[in-house]
């Protein structure tokens, strides 16, 4: 599990006040991917932006329902955004 993945999980099982243990078990048990509610998805981003201490990081027009409904078009997003950071600074 990537580092960014890790803070991904630990961020949703905030958010849908659950046991990350809970949570990942869930996951394990879909297959590895899981959806979302675009607004649950938009307030995860927006916790792991603040996590990885990246303002900026999760854009206006990234906050769109395809990047925002499944575990992994989240992630997916999150490390590209993370990578073209990066490359920024």
């Amino acid at each position: 599990m990537t580092n960014v993945e890790q803070i991904l999980i630990e961020q949703l099982a905030y958010v849908r006040a659950i046991e990350q243990l809970e949570l990942e078990a869930a996951i394990t048990e879909a297959g590895g991917d899981i959806e979302l509610d675009s607004k649950e998805g938009q307030t995860v981003a927006i916790r792991v932006e603040i996590a990885l201490d990246m303002d900026g990081l999760i854009r206006p027009e990234d906050q769109t329902r395809e990047n925002l409904t499944t575990l992994s078009s989240l992630m997916a997003l999150i490390e590209s955004r993370r990578a073209e950071h990066e490359e920024e600074n």
